[in-house]
């Protein structure tokens, strides 16, 4: 059986609340970060009995992202049975570019 992902986004400004996100499904954002570099936005996350805390944007992540035409940061996470990766690009898993950042608690 495959289990839907839920996913609680905050930081310390905006509370996304809970969103139930499908098998292979996907959950984005946008937000405007301080010039400080202090942005911090947190993610919950359950799948199934699983459960993970972490950072998702913050001035150590900022690094993984990538700056687009618009002059916004572009972040994509990916979220697999063995914890949680990102990268500045929204390309196909392979774990040779993707950035293991967490694993499942």
């Amino acid at each position: 059986m495959v289990c839907d992902i839920v996913a609680h986004i905050k930081s310390g400004d905006d509370d996304l609340g809970n969103h139930t996100i499908p098998f292979k499904g996907n959950y984005n954002w946008s937000f405007c970060s301080r010039g400080d570099h202090r942005t911090l936005f947190n993610g919950y996350f359950w799948w199934g009995s699983k459960f993970q805390s972490l950072n998702l944007f913050n001035k150590e992540l900022e690094k993984f992202c990538s700056l687009n035409k618009a002059g916004r940061q572009d972040c994509y996470w990916w979220v697999r049975p063995d914890g949680f990766y990102v990268f500045p690009f929204n390309n196909t898993f392979s774990e040779f570019y993707w950035k293991f950042i967490k694993p499942w608690g």
